[in-house]
């Protein structure tokens, strides 16, 4: 069991501090509209929660430098560390999180990035990672006395934050399949590095009905 007065323990629980508050910001952003910043905040979040059990496991700064546009490097270190959390992903969801830090920064792409998902389902599987990292794997932190460590998000469940509740299928007591299901609104975004100066394309599709076989569904839209 790790403890607070631990080094490692300390900067786990402060990358699950981080991680906790990228998610839910990222969860406001989506269910407002604010899909690409929404996007982004989703993409730092997994990413902090991951480095919680690099960092436990003795990883140093620099192992700890990968990133979900290069999941088999973070496959490797996960490995290494005895749990490969990304088993628990869904591809899917995981190749979006690594197009959006590839997009972070413009001056960066070199090649057009297409990102098309539906957005419910998206905000599904983002609730139920996070749900997953906060309640089988972050367990057994505990403070210097030796009791334990209740996380934001807990405090949260605790408190009925509408902004952790809102549309989250796993706190209300919905079934997945019911949840990924529901009419969804698709959206799409491309980015042309030769047409940065005017801006990406994007497009929405209200009302779609969708099956869920295990994975969150992609939009693939073609650009000639």
């Amino acid at each position: 069991m790790k403890t607070t007065n631990d080094k490692s323990a300390t900067i786990a629980f402060s990358f699950i501090q981080l991680a906790f508050r990228d998610y839910i910001a990222a969860r406001f952003l989506i269910n407002n509209g604010f899909l690409l910043q929404g996007l982004t905040l989703s993409s730092t979040a997994i990413e902090k929660y991951i480095k919680v059990i690099l960092v436990l496991n003795g990883k140093t700064k620099k192992e700890m430098k990968v990133h979900l546009n290069n999941v088999d490097k973070l496959k490797m270190e996960l490995a290494s560390c005895y749990y490969d959390v990304t088993r628990f992903m869904d591809d899917h969801f995981l190749d979006i999180l690594g197009k959006m830090y590839t997009i972070r920064y413009y001056d960066d792409i070199i090649k057009p990035v297409t990102i098309g998902f539906f957005i419910n389902q998206f905000l599904g599987e983002l609730d139920y990672i996070v749900n997953i990292f906060e309640t089988k794997i972050i367990t057994g932190l505990k403070r210097a006395d030796g009791g334990p460590i209740k996380t934001a998000y807990k405090r949260a469940i605790d408190d009925e934050d509408p902004s952790l509740f809102e549309n989250n299928y796993i706190l209300k007591g919905i079934n997945k399949k019911e949840h990924m299901e529901k009419l969804d609104t698709g959206y799409f975004i491309n980015i042309q590095p030769e047409t940065l100066a005017s801006g990406e394309t994007e497009g929405f599709g209200r009302n779609i009905k969708n099956q869920y076989l295990g994975q969150i569904s992609l939009i693939n839209v073609k650009f000639q």
